[in-house]
This record gives C-alpha cells, sequence and structure tokens, in this order.
C-alpha cells in the first residue's frame, strides 16, 4: 500500500510539473504585454486546468478555422503512441534475441561485432529514416512490388516502416547495453557453478542469465523512451504523419502544449510501472525491482 502511495506521489507531483510548465511561456508574454507575472501565471493555470477537465471543448485554429482537440489531436496522439510503443516493444525483443545470437560467438568475433554496432549507433536518425524510404521506394521501382507504405495520407496511415524507423537505432542501442549486460553475467558464481556442474552454456545463456538480463536491461528503457521521442521528430516530418510532435511545435498554446505532453507521460507512466510490476511477480517472485 506505501509503495503504490509513493507511486500516486510521483504521478500528481509529475501532472503538476507538467501544468506549471506549461503556463510558463506567460511569464514572457507578462514581460511584453506589461501585465503583472503573478497574476497572468496563476491566470494561465486556471485556463490549462479547466481546459483539462472540459478537453473535449478545447479548441484550436487552422488557417483561421476552429477545430475540437477531441478527436482532431487525440487521433493523431494515438497515432503516434502506437509507433512509439510498438517500435519500443520490437526493440526490446530483437536486442535480446540479437544478443543471444551474438553469444554463441567466441570473443573475438563479439569484439568485431561491437565495433559495427559502433559504427551504426553513431549514424544521426534523419539519414537512417532516409535511406530506409529510399530503400523501399527503390524495390518499389525495380520490381513494382511496394513492401510498406513510405508516407500517410490521410486516413491511409504508414505503420510498419515508421515503427522500424523508430526501432532501428534504439534497437543497436539496447544491443550493445545486452551484450555488455550478458557479459557481465558470464563473470557471475551462479554461471560458473552452472559450468561446473555440467550444465550445457545454452542453457545457461537462455535459462538463468536471461532472466536476470531483462531486469536489468528494462531500466534502460527509460533512456530508450526519450531517445525515440526525439527520433519521433523526423520520422513523423518525413512520413508526413500528423500526430504529437507536429502538433507540439505547431501550436504554442498553453493548453494544447499541456494536454500534449500529460497525453505523452500518463501512458509510458503507466507502462513502466505496469511493466516493473509484472517483473516483481513473474520473475523476482514479488522482491522489489529497484
Amino acid at each position: 500500500m506505501k509503495k503504490i502511495a509513493v507511486i500516486f506521489l510521483q504521478f500528481i507531483t509529475a501532472c503538476i510539473g507538467i501544468v506549471v510548465f506549461g503556463a510558463l511561456p506567460s511569464l514572457f508574454v507578462a514581460t511584453y504585454t506589461g501585465e503583472n507575472h503573478f497574476y497572468l501565471f496563476i491566470e494561465t493555470i486556471k485556463r490549462i486546468i479547466y481546459s483539462l477537465i472540459h478537453f473535449d471543448q478545447m479548441t484550436f485554429l487552422i488557417n483561421g478555422e476552429e477545430y475540437k482537440v477531441y478527436p482532431f489531436i487525440v487521433e493523431g496522439a494515438f497515432y503516434s503512441l502506437t509507433l512509439i510503443f510498438s517500435a519500443l516493444v520490437l526493440s526490446y525483443i530483437a536486442s535480446i534475441l540479437l544478443t543471444v545470437g551474438t553469444m554463441q560467438f567466441p570473443k573475438w568475433v563479439r569484439e568485431k561485432i561491437k565495433m559495427v554496432i559502433f559504427f551504426i549507433e553513431s549514424l544521426p536518425d534523419i539519414l537512417v529514416v532516409l535511406l530506409l524510404q529510399l530503400f523501399i521506394i527503390t524495390i518499389f521501382k525495380k520490381t513494382d512490388v511496394l513492401l510498406m507504405k513510405v508516407v500517410t495520407v490521410g486516413d491511409s496511415r504508414a505503420y510498419l516502416l515508421p515503427i522500424i524507423c523508430l526501432a532501428l537505432l534504439p534497437t543497436i542501442q539496447l544491443y550493445r547495453i545486452t551484450i555488455h549486460l550478458y557479459e557481465e553475467e558470464l563473470l557471475k558464481d551462479y554461471v560458473l557453478l552452472g559450468k561446473a556442474k555440467g550444465l550445457k552454456y545454452t542453457f545457461l545463456l537462455i535459462i538463468h542469465m536471461l532472466r536476470n538480463t531483462i531486469i536489468s536491461l528494462f531500466f534502460h528503457l527509460k533512456k530508450t523512451i526519450w531517445f525515440m521521442l526525439s527520433t519521433l521528430v523526423v520520422v513523423e516530418l518525413l512520413f508526413g504523419i500528423f500526430g504529437i510532435t507536429h502538433y507540439l511545435t505547431n501550436y504554442m498554446i498553453p493548453e494544447i502544449f499541456t494536454f500534449i505532453l500529460l497525453f505523452i507521460f500518463v501512458p509510458i507512466f503507466i507502462f513502466y510501472h505496469l511493466v516493473k510490476w509484472i517483473l516483481e511477480r513473474t520473475i523476482k517472485g514479488g522482491e522489489v525491482l529497484s
């Protein structure tokens, strides 16, 4: 119960922080208009809170025409979150599978693989996205077969290629981390004891070491999510997606800005703590992960 209270307190504190952050631009507006800074700041916070409570009535302007946030922005935000969570799951699973395969090789081969990983990881995300799009277009021109949609037009949405573009560099990043985690596990006593008992290396790799690696890798997902959000800006721009980052950068109204930030934060917060709870119950047998 105490743990739930702590998580709830973290959630409320973060939400309050986002609302306050969304109202901060009003301080700069007050500087130019000559209004009282504190008064305008408080009034902006009140407007934001009211808009969040009555979000179905919130509106914004596009080329002079008024549109409602729900469902206009909400649909785009759900699209973006679908891409993010799909890419996150793909990256996590792919990095583990790649590592299990890599750990079958001798150490000198793994070192060569690490060098290749380092090179790929240094590539800018915009280059990776453009190369993947160019590859699909080239295949289409030569074979007349469109493997995946390379752009979103109206209701015809691209999913597979944007997910791959979002997942590729994070997969490489997690792949490097997972190899390092596995190599650390190799030096631990339980692995040496297992080898002494005659257990096969592959059995230790998949059954025992994998369990500990999954837990350690989970705590790197926070950084991966932030990395994906930065890549999402490029992906949405190049694929013509009207999603979270499009509205976040084009409609800097405090109410809209705060709504979108909360729309990003809340699902990620719930997802993280839900997965953490599942790991505690299934892998750690109820032991708290820290």
